[in-house]
């Protein structure tokens, strides 16, 4: 059974459409953990001076932005690929 192209179209819409949600739930959790460490600068509750605590802030920092980053490139990547198959489809 061959599903029109129509069908097809909603479809990949609705693809797009959670693959942009995970993109702007990424950009979200991102922007909110510098919140957090903005203000646990703020608060003094992060002590740059205090090699351990600071070296232990930066790895989880650099991993948070990294993975979050890739998981952003991904979605963004389906993204893509979910508007070619639409220009593709004869409607």
């Amino acid at each position: 059974m061959e599903i029109s192209d129509k069908v097809k179209k909603n479809l990949l819409d609705l693809q797009y459409n959670k693959y942009l949600q995970y993109y702007n739930t990424s950009i979200i959790i991102l922007f909110t953990y510098f919140i957090g460490v903005g203000i646990a600068f703020i608060t003094k509750q992060i002590d740059i001076n205090e090699p351990k605590q600071f070296l232990s802030l930066l790895v989880i920092s650099i991993s948070t932005v990294v993975l979050i980053i890739l998981f952003m490139l991904r979605f963004k990547s389906h993204q893509e690929n979910i508007l070619d198959e639409i220009k593709n489809l004869k409607i």
